[in-house]
Order: structure tokens, then C-alpha cells, then sequence
């Protein structure tokens, strides 16, 4: 591996911090600003605010990597059961 390749990897993996890091302050802020006042829930800290998007996307469904064509999904899915 060369330098240049190493730097742009480490450039990418800072941004990506970076970006991550903008996502779950500005998440925070809406939080904060809005569900204490409006459903009286407590105020989000950081760590709150970067883990609450995990079990989120677990239970609505956003956790999906690969999309399985409906074919696919068909021909696997049990008897009676209907592919979305």
C-alpha cells in the first residue's frame, strides 16, 4: 500500500466521524428542543443521542443490507405467507 492510499483512507474514515458525529448533534438538538416540551420526556445526551438510532432502524425495519427480489423471496417464504 502507498502513502497516498493510506491518507485517503484515514481522510475518509475522519469524514465519516465527522458526519456522524453533525447527524447525532443536530438529532440531539431536535430532541431537546421539542419532546421534553411537547410529551414530557427527559432531554437526550450524547450517547443517547448517537445509540437511540440503532434499535429504531431495528424495529421499523431500516436494518435491511441487501434487498431480496420479490422472486426470491417468494419462492422461500412458507406456505400461505405473502412476500411485501
Amino acid at each position: 500500500m502507498d502513502t497516498s492510499t493510506i491518507v485517503g483512507a484515514a481522510v475518509g474514515i475522519l469524514a465519516a466521524l465527522v458526519l456522524i458525529a453533525l447527524l447525532v448533534v443536530v438529532f440531539r438538538w431536535l430532541w431537546n428542543t421539542t419532546m421534553p416540551e411537547v410529551f414530557g420526556v427527559r432531554q437526550l445526551t450524547f450517547g443517547q443521542a448517537l445509540t437511540t438510532p440503532i434499535p429504531t432502524s431495528i424495529l421499523f425495519g431500516g436494518h435491511r443490507v441487501a434487498d431480496v427480489p420479490r422472486d426470491v423471496a417468494k419462492e422461500s417464504a412458507p406456505a400461505g405467507a405473502t412476500a411485501k
